[in-house]
């Protein structure tokens, strides 16, 4: 694990700040460092809070600039992102502390990264300190089912080979299965060939369109993939008022079987064609999406495969410039989400990541970059009709241990406490009664380490928080036995 420096020279004297970055739980995090997190599945991952508090020798204005060395890492606007990781810089003009976020990009290879956090200071006397902080880069996964809500793609509609490319293909697939990993599979009955009815639009555009009937039985969504070149420049997507809906054998489900995506095969809303289609994670930065720029095939795919899916008015409960109303949502967000004109969910941000919601990614807190699901899409696609699957963005916060070992007299004790569920930085602490004499309970891992000096049984309430500030935890009553 990286040390933590924080010195600043003041005449003949040298002061450290102990406490010069600290977390939501008021917690020291410089020897511990910050923990990111990488949820499972390709989306917008949460964005990690942390205060700095200037130094009380520090003379005022105080120049602080945060920078790490991984690409995928980014902060809170204002801040730069790039091939050398990101910056940002704050500017303390009185000892008030200021607030940072912190987030990683996902990586479609997961792994754990150890990395770090270089915050240089230069205060009004000139004087110049620095601060390394560790930074665990953790993958966060969970037990589900392993079945997924069908999305089938058919590019036989496609008549201005555009996806003859077979990189255009397999982005389009990559999108449309980033989508369909969050989805449960609801247990549809099949369709039989010449049984659903889809509107295509013909290649120049969003001018005429045609009529076709699946040629195949099919379960699932049937999503079609087709290039336009027409006059407005631009992508759509949309779901099939003219097919049926999804059946289970419980009866009718308020959400299509078809819809289509359409691809500007000249670039979106210019014509300076696509970027690379497959750039790698560490290049999310590049993918602005502006209108100056090529943008990235991913992205649009992306946002109109959540058109054809779930975020259009042929799906009876999305409502087109109103209000979806859902108590999931309400929880999560705090009020209701309204969708406009677009059938976007304009001005709203997701409050874990911070990201734009669907339609809304270009006004995030984050840097412009490539467009993710964040889990408030997530919550709507629940809410209009589809099934999420219990993987670990989306489940509540809860303690996994069942019980703690028997702890023997004077000699060593281990025990790790674990939980899963909300925002997976967690903080651990005893709630009511105490731990036997001699044993502690690290905050930051959950573990339980010492040797206990007093034989008998003992109880306590172990409480768990998330990274959440408004969460307010969970608990569990735990019995400990002191033996010899």
């Amino acid at each position: 694990m990286l040390a933590c420096l924080c010195v600043l020279a003041i005449g003949r004297v040298t002061a450290r700040a102990d406490a010069f970055v600290t977390d939501i739980f008021g917690r020291d995090v410089s020897s511990f460092g910050l923990t990111v997190p990488d949820w499972e599945g390709y989306m917008a991952n949460p964005a990690i809070q942390f205060t700095i508090t200037p130094p009380p020798q520090a003379i005022s204005p105080l120049k602080v600039t945060l920078s790490t060395v991984e690409p995928r890492l980014y902060f809170d606007l204002p801040s730069k992102a790039g091939s050398q990781g990101a910056v940002k810089d704050l500017v303390f003009t009185s000892a008030a502390p200021q607030r940072v976020f912190i987030a990683v990009f996902p990586a479609r290879e997961k792994r754990n990264e150890e990395t770090f956090l270089t915050i240089q200071l230069l205060d009004g006397g000139g004087r110049r300190a620095q601060v390394i902080v560790p930074i665990h880069i953790v993958t966060v996964k969970s037990q589900h089912d392993s079945r997924t809500f069908p999305i089938v793609v058919d590019f036989s509609q496609d008549r201005t080979g555009f996806y003859r490319d077979p990189e255009h293909r397999a982005v389009f697939q990559q999108a449309a299965a980033d989508w369909a990993f969050y989805l449960r599979d609801m247990q549809l009955q099949p369709v039989a060939a010449g049984q659903e009815k889809t509107w295509i639009w013909e290649p120049d555009g969003f001018r005429k369109c045609d009529l076709v009937t699946n040629a195949s039985d099919f379960t699932g969504f049937l999503l079609y993939a087709y290039g336009i070149n027409g006059p407005q420049l631009r992508s759509g997507g949309e779901s099939s008022s003219a097919g049926g809906f999804q059946q289970t054998a419980d009866g009718t489900l308020p959400v299509r079987r078809s819809g289509g995506v359409e691809t500007e095969v000249l670039g979106n809303y210019n014509t300076l064609h696509w970027m690379s289609p497959l750039i790698a994670d560490e290049q999310w930065w590049q993918a602005t999406n502006l209108q100056d720029v090529p943008n990235d095939l991913y992205s649009i795919l992306h946002h109109e495969i959540g058109h054809a899916l779930f975020f259009h008015p042929d799906n009876p409960k999305f409502p087109r410039n109103g209000v979806l109303k859902d108590a999931a949502i309400r929880a999560y967000l705090g009020t209701n989400i309204k969708t406009d004109l677009r059938d976007h969910f304009d001005g709203f941000i997701d409050p874990a990541s911070l990201h734009g919601a669907f339609g809304n990614e270009y006004h995030g807190k984050t840097p412009y970059g490539r467009w993710l699901i964040t889990k408030l899409d997530l919550l709507c696609a629940q809410a209009v009709g589809y099934k999420l699957r219990d993987v670990a963005p989306l489940l509540p916060l809860s303690i996994q241990t069942d019980s703690l070992p028997i702890a023997p007299l004077r000699r060593a004790y281990d025990a790790t406490f674990s939980a899963q569920g909300g925002i997976p930085v967690y903080d651990w602490q005893v709630d009511t009664g105490s731990l036997p004499r001699g044993l502690h309970l690290d905050r930051f891992t959950g573990r339980i380490t010492g040797a206990a000096t007093r034989a008998g049984d003992y109880r306590c309430t172990v409480k768990v928080r998330d990274y959440d500030a408004h969460s307010p935890g969970v608990s569990r009553e735990y019995h400990i036995t002191v033996s010899g």
